[in-house]
Parts: structure tokens; sequence; C-alpha cells
């Protein structure tokens, strides 16, 4: 990925929040395409960044999938047992954020929440397969785990 100074200097804002949501899509953002999504695995370079993510104080990560969560939870690798990390539905979003009171929130491959209000940091970064609402694009899943390794990066700072 070719360095981004905007979307670089949006992460470093929203990593020095108090309390913050990272929702990533499953398909698509984590795991590539491949066309049968029995096959489906996410990158071990993005799993290891939430992992990251996940140990860090003050910081909710999840991943967004229709997939059930035990499910999820294999195709991740993911240290969930933590407590920072949760499987919700693209529906559920919303609502893990007001529970959690992410007062910034990172959302990978997912359409931007039409309800955030003003004064919400909301990092929006949308996959070719994804929205093209997203203010900041990534080309594949090996982008989408560098834009998490450096949330991860900046965020062990704070």
């Amino acid at each position: 990925m070719e360095p981004d100074d905007e979307l670089w200097s949006a992460l470093d804002k929203v990593a020095e929040t108090p309390r913050l949501l990272v929702a990533c899509a499953f398909d698509g953002a984590l795991a590539a395409d491949e066309g049968d999504p029995a096959h489906a695995r996410a990158e071990q370079q993005s799993s290891e960044a939430l992992n990251v993510l996940i140990a860090l104080p003050a910081t909710t990560v999840a991943v967004v999938s229709e997939r059930p969560a035990d499910e999820v939870a294999e195709l991740m690798f993911l240290s969930g047992a933590k407590g920072g990390g949760r499987v919700v539905t693209p529906e559920g979003v919303a609502g893990l954020r007001d529970e959690v009171g992410a007062t910034a929130a990172v959302t990978i491959g997912l359409v931007p929440d039409p309800t955030s209000g003003d004064d919400d940091v909301v990092v929006g970064v949308s996959t070719i397969l994804g929205t093209e609402d997203a203010p900041y694009q990534a080309e594949d899943v090996d982008d989408i785990a560098e834009v998490l390794e450096e949330l991860a990066s900046l965020r062990r700072r704070v």
C-alpha cells in the first residue's frame, strides 16, 4: 500500500481516543474473496494485528460477519479470551459501539453508519470489494493488514 498521509493522520487521531472500536468485515477485508466462502481464511498478519488490538486497554475489536461466531473464531485465530474481541453481524456494529461507549471507531470493509453524530470520529477504510462510501480505499487484504498493523502500533504508544 502506498503511504497515505491523510489515512495515517486519521489513524493517529483515533488511536488517542479514550475508547476505540475497531470493526472489520471478515469476507473481503480480513479474508480474501476466493470465490468459495468455505475456503476463506483470515490473513495471518491481520489476525496478529487484531490480537494486539484486543489486548490493549479500552479497545474493542469486532469481526463483522453473518457467519456463526465460533466459525469466525476458528478462521481468525483470535484471542477473544482477553475480552476485547467480539463477532457481530453488520447490523450489530452500532449497538456494540453504544455498548462499549466508543469515542471513536475504525471501520473496515463496512458501509459507514449514517447515524454517527457530527462529534463522532470514524475512520472508514473500504476494500475494492467493499463500499465506495468510505473516505479511504485499500486495494486488498494485504493493504488492510498494513492499516491494522499501523493502528495497533499507534494505539500501543498511547
